[in-house]
């Protein structure tokens, strides 16, 4: 476990290393070949492939906890039998998804593009419903990818949707650097993705032989079970929405649209020690829902005490520079143009801290397949949570935005932490889980101060 572990690290790194990548390559050879017109129109219709790609509605995530839990118990043709469920109501999902995105394309006024577009219209229409069925396309590769996740594979699934976005941006690299054009390069995305599905497909096949591809074997009953713990996992994505753009709206009003760059550049820079908490967790969760599986209550602490003392270690290290010198590092990334209070870094530092605790913990809550027992808190604080922010930040400035992140994500390390305790770990298997942890570590220091004392013995 612990090699299978460690290799999905290293490739959730490389996952964000070739995500970082693309993007430093894609701004200089997009505006220079395009210019800033053209290119800043690709931006805006780029946005329909993201907002498409949580159209799976959570049937992916749900799908896949429970097939690698199915796994881990031996029931190979149950986890099959989710597998195709799950791949059926993404198919039914996708289908109404095709048809919105091309009647949207082809039916939104003109004006829409701008008084002056800086391509043809019809250019432009039809780049954005090239792009609607990339994103419904790319949607497909979460079902695939959960097969990888049941069999334990998850660096494999995690290597491969990096080779992905490498094929699909080296693609439309090549045809913007030959002339193409926005038509041409949303095609040529596309098509850089239907080619990594298709690879994407036939590694499964090949490392998973018994994951049968196709939908004979699922049934739209077992379909219709995925809805509810689906719906659980699509309130994420949600409550961040919330979260994440409500506030910046609520900043505008309340303290004006200059406030909003600065309440943006500190809640980016302060999203990049966010990331950190993701590493352990991510690959972590299909070891944690093979150990739910089997009732291994030693394993399941064991991975609960990891996630805590990574995050930990990583996150809060970086809250505290964010809140000591967040405000330097802003007016320096932003070369002097944005300078943040001192009491907002301070603030967002705060909320770095405690959300670098609950997000991996929830994480593993996802895993237990029990994301219904907070996503719904998640939701009804982050609404609750703009009111908030609006009588803050009437009182202290941008700093009051900053404030209300912090309540929100204190007060969502409390419910998750009483979560935690009641279905993953009680506080004496935590206790037995860092004991161990302590002996293990006292063993290996004896083993090497041994071996250190045989060595120097030796003639």
């Amino acid at each position: 476990m612990i090699r299978r572990v460690a290799a999905g690290i290293g490739m959730t790194v490389f996952d964000k290393l070739v995500i970082a990548g693309t993007q430093l390559l894609l701004v200089p050879v997009l505006a220079s070949r395009w210019g800033l017109e053209l290119y800043g129109q690709w931006l805006i219709l780029a946005t329909l492939p993201q907002f498409l790609s949580v159209s799976d509605f959570g049937f992916a995530t749900a799908a896949g906890t429970r097939m690698t839990m199915a796994a881990a118990r031996g029931d190979r043709a149950e986890a099959v039998h989710i597998f195709q469920s799950g791949w059926r109501a993404i198919l039914v999902t996708s289908a109404g998804m095709i048809g919105l995105v091309l009647l949207t394309a082809w039916c939104l006024p003109d004006a829409v593009f701008g008084p002056r577009p800086a391509a043809p219209v019809q250019d432009l229409r039809m780049a954005l419903a090239v792009l609607g069925l990339y994103g419904v396309v790319a949607v497909q590769g979460s079902i695939v990818f959960a097969g990888f996740r049941a069999a334990q594979l998850f660096p494999v699934g995690a290597f491969w949707n990096a080779i992905v976005l490498l094929i699909e941006n080296a693609a439309l690299v090549v045809t913007v650097v030959a002339g193409g054009g926005i038509v041409a390069a949303a095609s040529a995305w596309l098509v850089g993705r239907l080619v990594g599905l298709a690879g994407q497909n036939l590694l499964l096949r090949r490392k998973v032989p018994w994951l049968t591809i196709g939908l004979a074997q699922g049934s739209w009953s077992e379909a219709r079970t995925l809805m509810a713990p689906a719906g659980a996992v699509m309130l994420m994505p949600i409550a961040q929405a919330v979260v994440l753009q409500g506030t910046a709206l609520v900043v505008g009003a309340v303290a004006g649209q200059s406030a909003v760059p600065v309440f943006a550049a500190a809640r980016t820079l302060s999203r990049v020690g966010m990331q950190l908490c993701w590493i352990v967790s991510t690959p972590l969760m299909p070891e944690f829902s093979a150990a739910a599986a089997r009732e291994d209550r030693r394993a399941m602490a064991a991975m609960v005490l990891a996630v805590l003392l990574f995050s930990a270690g990583m996150v809060l290290p970086f809250a505290l520079g964010f809140a000591l010198f967040g405000d330097e590092a802003i007016a320096l990334w932003t070369h002097g143009a944005i300078a943040a209070p001192a009491a907002l870094v301070a603030t967002m530092g705060l909320a770095i801290a405690a959300g670098g605790l609950w997000y991996p913990l929830s994480n593993l809550m996802l895993a237990r397949d029990r994301q219904a027992q907070y996503t719904g808190w998640y939701l009804g604080l982050a609404l609750t949570s703009l009111p908030l922010a609006g009588a803050l930040v009437a009182q202290l400035g941008v700093s009051g935005a900053g404030l209300s992140l912090a309540v929100l994500d204190f007060a969502m390390l409390t419910v998750v932490a009483r979560l935690v305790r009641r279905h993953l770990v009680t506080i004496p298997e935590l206790g037995a889980a860092f004991r161990a942890l302590r002996q293990t570590g006292h063993a290996h220091i004896l083993r090497r101060r041994t071996a250190r004392i045989s060595g120097s013995s030796q003639p």
